[in-house]
């Protein structure tokens, strides 16, 4: 089953004569490698682990993040916006969303990256300065979600940025994107 690409409709599960699927309460989704994200059963998913040494070293105790809507249905940004909120509070954990690209450390990408979007966010990524992180949050960011495939859709970030984290869902619950955000900062080593 391949979670990159999964809308978590659970659609699959009610589908499934044997109960081979089933959904549970499982927020940690969030992996390194986009080939993590495709799993067999009774196979354990591979966590995102902490960034290497000197990318660490730079952002570790702090991170300043572009988010990019690449097309998407504002299903993936409501989510991310709610990590501002008293419930979550991103700010705590050293976690901050910029206007400007040129003061981030790295990109937030949602949507499936429309063909009118490439350019933009070819030239956001460019202005963010070095070392820099791609985050790609949603089954569209990571794939193209229900839009794979579609003439005018790119199937994800992938497809023309270098992405760090892939957070699954659609949308992914802020606490698997809070989730990820911090276990890629090392702050949780679970």
């Amino acid at each position: 089953m391949d979670l990159g690409r999964c809308l978590f409709c659970a659609e699959c599960s009610n589908a499934c004569p044997q109960g081979a699927i089933k959904f549970g309460r499982q927020y940690r989704l969030a992996t390194t490698e986009r080939a993590d994200l495709i799993v067999s059963a009774g196979q354990a998913l591979k966590l995102t682990h902490r960034l290497a040494g000197d990318i660490h070293r730079v952002l570790g105790r702090s991170l300043k993040l572009r988010q990019v809507s690449a097309g998407g249905c504002n299903g993936c940004e409501s989510d991310v916006n709610v990590l501002n909120t008293v419930v979550f509070d991103l700010g705590r954990f050293g976690i901050q969303f910029v206007a400007s690209p040129r003061h981030a450390d790295g990109l937030l990408i949602t949507g499936p990256v429309t063909r009118n979007m490439r350019l933009a966010l070819e030239k956001t990524y460019e202005a963010v300065p070095d070392p820099k992180i791609v985050i790609a949050v949603g089954a569209c960011a990571i794939s193209g979600g229900p839009f794979r495939d579609h003439p005018e859709v790119l199937n994800g970030a992938e497809t023309i940025l270098p992405v760090d984290l892939f957070v699954p869902g659609c949308p992914p619950h802020p606490i698997t994107i809070l989730d990820g955000l911090l276990r890629l900062l090392g702050k949780i080593k679970l």
